[in-house]
């Protein structure tokens, strides 16, 4: 069963959850008494959804802990928290020719910090994650949604690239200096 109701969704901190070996979709909302620089939460403070799939399912999205390159709501939120943080950069250009960034591992492990001390994450088991987390990302428009173009980007999503977008710029200038 599938419920687009995420106010139903139960939400526990991260350390609290056993992440599943199954398909499905997961919300990230922040903390009522945490903040991200220049972005207003949606509804219930969702930030962010996303989705699990194939052998480890949910268990392999867990973004709590540090791999900035391959996980958009953290390359989103290192971009919005970098000055608070202190976030640094690492540019990145892959075999493809497609480039990104990561963060250095002092950094990695600060945005770890800010994201057990600052969200809460629900997830849901799905057969069909990707129908599933499509639908609620065109309902609910979280900020930190900005990749898929699953529906038109609001002011928040493109905000939220347009910092991504100088957060690696800053990253390849670094990169290039050193």
């Amino acid at each position: 069963m599938t419920d687009s109701n995420l106010a139903a969704w139960p939400r526990v901190a991260n350390k609290q959850t056993i992440y599943p070996n199954s398909a499905g979709v997961y919300a990230l909302f922040l903390h009522e008494d945490a903040t991200i620089p220049n972005v207003r939460p949606g509804e219930f403070g969702l930030v962010y959804v996303g989705l699990g799939q194939g052998a480890r399912g949910l268990a392999a999205r867990c973004h709590f802990k540090g791999k900035t390159a391959g996980h958009s709501p953290r390359r989103s939120l290192s971009a919005l928290l970098a000055d608070q943080l202190c976030l640094r950069p690492i540019f990145i250009r892959k075999p493809s020719g497609a480039t990104t960034f990561k963060l250095d591992k002092a950094s990695e492990q600060l945005l770890d910090q800010w994201m057990e001390n600052s969200l809460s994450v629900a997830f849901q088991l799905n057969d069909n994650p990707g129908e599933h987390e499509r639908e609620l990302i065109r309902r609910w428009e979280p900020p930190l949604n900005c990749d898929k173009k699953i529906c038109p980007l609001n002011a928040q999503q493109l905000f939220v690239l347009d910092r991504r977008d100088k957060f690696k710029a800053m990253a390849a200038q670094m990169a290039s200096n050193g």
